[in-house]
């Protein structure tokens, strides 16, 4: 299996694993009237994302833009589910309240940046120049 089909099925496998465990245990997640857990547990996706997307970057040797090209890869499949999921975030995560609904889709939107900027800044080097 190539570079590119790899990133989209472990994109997709990865947002089915968070969906399931948000749609049973996200109420545990989002305590939006605790600040300081929602902070940590936003700044706490970076290392596991970073760890993530690293392991297919390495798996492949992917370098320059073949590791921006398999982080866009890798977010396609579940920006395009999520758009369902939080259109109908009441029957996909029906023990969310609507506050902690709009959290979750922050940190959809965060966790998706992440992956990407990993992508962006992982492709090039010291000097900004594409590797």
């Amino acid at each position: 299996m190539n570079y590119q089909k790899f990133s989209l099925l472990f994109g997709f496998s990865v947002w089915l694993i968070a969906t399931l465990i948000f749609r049973v245990w996200g109420h545990s997640f989002f305590i939006i009237e605790n600040s300081l857990l929602l902070t940590g547990f936003f700044l706490g996706t970076i290392p596991i994302l970073f760890m993530l997307s690293m392991w297919v970057f390495n798996k492949f040797q992917l370098i320059g833009n073949k590791r921006l090209e398999s982080a866009t890869l890798m977010t396609i499949p579940g920006m395009l589910c999520d758009v369902a999921c939080l259109k109908f975030h009441h029957l996909v995560f029906p023990k969310l309240t609507i506050e902690q609904s709009i959290v979750l889709g922050a940190w959809i939107l965060w966790a998706y940046v992440i992956v990407l900027l990993i992508g962006v800044m992982k492709s090039r080097n010291k000097n900004g120049i594409e590797r």
